[in-house]
């Protein structure tokens, strides 16, 4: 996962899953059959049908589960708890806002359904409203670490880095094993250029956090809080930490990798790079990665294909289109650096403030010149 991914990640709802095949299967299906049983008797019980529901989704069978709850819902179309189980299962944001708005009108008390309206408004955008909802919340739990982390996380991504800052210690004060809000609040340091105070926070988290699993990503983000410092050698220890305990931890060899590209290293930053693709870190910002590296060592090839793929997964990925305009024109491909360059001068936004805009149109003249003289016969060869 990405660093800047990571706020939305740890908020995120974690719906999709991938089949299960063999035992795995076998001890979905008992479990399945438990809550079967669970809900019959208790079809109001909203602990048990979401463990149902994320088994369902475990086990690739959404598509019978919407269907299921669907059929619930318009046997009590006036249900609280019917909206809310059926909402929570729809992927489209406004449809699934609509449900859940249904489900808090027609019982305002249900913890679950205020808290998923607020997610559902948070990942729209509109942190205003998820704010509004996470405190309504608060009503109904005001103990709850889970909600002040959400609150800290709207709060950031609306520009105001104090007051999520301290909604992240609220959690952390109730729940001192909260790795979410331990992540969420160094990083907040970390983007806010408070590396040091990031080190503190992470090392208490470390203190308190003895879950392999959560102290990977602990140390992951101690190496990027140390990298800010200048501290490298420590940087890379935590990495390596995070590493150690588990050695498909794409995130940690991007890390890894940044410290090698930062210090012109890009043979190391093309080898870390591999490793975190390979490892499942394979986004469009690992591709260029990748590419840029590749192309600083004069392999164009690799480079050209590297930095396709990066325009392929994410046509945002604006730096990509310019990297592998350089590098088709190295590698004499003129007319694919001509169409990569062309895409990234019309996607770049910040043409009066970006001098790199200025570099591709001056190469794009080039480029010009070298098809007028090719097409004039007789142009190319020596007087």
């Amino acid at each position: 996962m990405s660093t800047s991914l990571i706020f939305l990640i740890l908020s995120g709802i974690g719906w999709f899953g991938s089949p299960v095949q063999g035992a795995e299967a076998g001890g979905n299906e008992a479990e399945l059959a438990h809550f079967r049983r669970l809900i019959k008797v208790r079809p109001d019980d909203i602990q048990a049908n979401m463990h149902y529901q994320d088994l369902m989704i475990k086990a690739d069978r959404r598509r019978d589960l919407l269907a299921e709850y669907q059929r619930r819902l318009q046997a009590r179309p006036g249900s609280a708890v019917g909206l809310y189980l059926y909402g929570r299962l729809l992927t489209r944001p406004d449809e699934r806002i609509e449900y859940l708005k249904r489900s808090v009108r027609a019982n305002s008390r249900i913890f679950h359904a205020v808290v998923d309206l607020g997610r559902a408004y948070y990942h729209k955008g509109n942190y205003d409203s998820a704010l509004a909802q996470y405190r309504t919340a608060l009503e109904l739990k005001p103990r709850s670490a889970f909600v002040r982390n959400l609150m800290g996380l709207a709060y950031y991504h609306k520009g105001y880095a104090d007051q999520a800052i301290a909604e992240y210690k609220r959690a952390v004060k109730l729940n001192d094993r909260f790795t979410d809000a331990y992540l969420n609040l160094g990083l907040t340091y970390i983007y806010t250029g408070k590396p040091a105070k990031a080190v503190e926070i992470y090392e208490q988290a470390l203190r308190f956090q003895s879950d392999a699993t959560e102290r990977r990503y602990i140390y992951r983000n101690l190496g990027m809080a140390y990298a800010q410092e200048g501290r490298l050698g420590k940087a890379r220890a935590a990495y390596l930490k995070a590493l150690e305990i588990d050695p498909q931890y794409g995130e940690a060899y991007v890390s890894l990798g940044n410290l090698a590209f930062n210090r012109g290293d890009y043979k190391a930053a093309v080898d870390t790079y591999g490793k975190a693709a390979d490892a499942g870190a394979d986004d469009a910002s690992v591709y260029l990665k990748l590419g840029v590296s590749y192309f600083n060592i004069r392999n164009y090839e690799s480079a050209i294909t590297h930095l396709q793929n990066a325009v392929k997964s994410d046509s945002l990925q604006i730096d990509a289109y310019f990297y592998l305009g350089l590098a088709c024109y190295r590698d004499g491909r003129h007319e694919h650096a001509r169409e990569a360059l062309e895409a990234y001068v019309r996607k770049e936004k910040r043409i009066s403030k970006n001098s790199v805009v200025f570099d591709a149109k001056q190469l794009l003249d080039d480029l010009n010149r070298l098809r007028i003289r090719s097409s004039i016969p007789g142009a190319h060869k020596k007087e």
